[in-house]
């Protein structure tokens, strides 16, 4: 049945990327250059409903909110409408394909309280690869290392206490890490920020990051529960490939 109905949306809507307006869910009345073909669930507001719901719960007016790994811009509009023009988003993307898209969908907009950032969030500031295998929404500095169909892009990377502690942006309140893979590098390179902070953290786990995060975040005092199901998780064996809040 929802293949059906992605059809016949796709049917009547066209599959062509121009500037559409999203019509429900946290970031609706906003638009962005889409394809329904390709990215209908942000037309229709049903995207990362666990994340639209986290955003809703924890992210006040007036808040700094970090987008890490922003793509093509969905979350960073959900915080911009949540944030208000007395907040702030920033939004890292470091792969040029999406950061263009990015770019253009904050200014088509007109939003004065997003800053985009066209560094990747690491361990380090200075210089690294990221990898693109078929679909760039799924690049990342950890995986498809042996992948030979594998594209290698050279980017900026950036530790986030650099940024805050030198004042350059502020200390943020809420952080989105969706960095397939990467989660670890970006933890590591924001630890002093965290345990300032206390940000709310959603994170994205993966195999590769998951024993890090979990001891990092666990060592400085945060709580783990599933971001999908709302249930505590107490222990490393359950911390496992899916979508995480660590509550301060």
């Amino acid at each position: 049945m929802r293949a059906m109905l992605r059809s016949c949306a796709v049917a009547v809507l066209g599959r062509q990327c121009v500037p559409r307006r999203i019509l429900f869910g946290l970031a609706s009345g906003y638009r962005m250059w889409l394809s329904p073909a390709e990215n209908l669930s942000y037309l229709a507001g049903t995207a990362e409903p666990h994340l639209q719901r986290a955003i809703r719960r924890y992210v006040k007016y007036g808040d700094t909110a970090y987008d890490i790994g922003a793509n093509l811009g969905y979350v960073s509009l959900s915080l911009a409408k949540k944030v208000g023009a007395n907040g702030r988003v920033f939004a890292f993307e470091p792969l040029p394909e999406n950061l263009e898209k990015l770019r253009k969908n904050i200014a088509l907009n007109k939003l004065k309280n997003v800053s985009i950032e066209s560094s990747a969030v690491s361990d380090r500031t200075g210089r690294d690869v990221i990898r693109v295998a078929g679909n760039a929404s799924m690049a990342s500095m950890a995986w498809h290392q042996h992948d030979p169909s594998a594209v290698e892009i050279a980017i900026q990377t950036i530790a986030l206490d650099e940024l805050t502690e030198s004042g350059r942006i502020p200390m943020p309140h809420f952080v989105k890490i969706d960095v397939e893979g990467a989660e670890g590098m970006v933890l590591s390179g924001m630890r002093r920020t965290i345990s300032t902070a206390r940000p709310v953290l959603f994170v994205e786990c993966s195999d590769a990051g998951r024993e890090f995060s979990w001891k990092l975040l666990s060592d400085l005092g945060y709580r783990c529960q599933s971001a999908i199901s709302e249930e505590h998780i107490s222990n490393y064996e359950s911390y496992r490939h899916s979508d995480f809040l660590w509550l301060p």
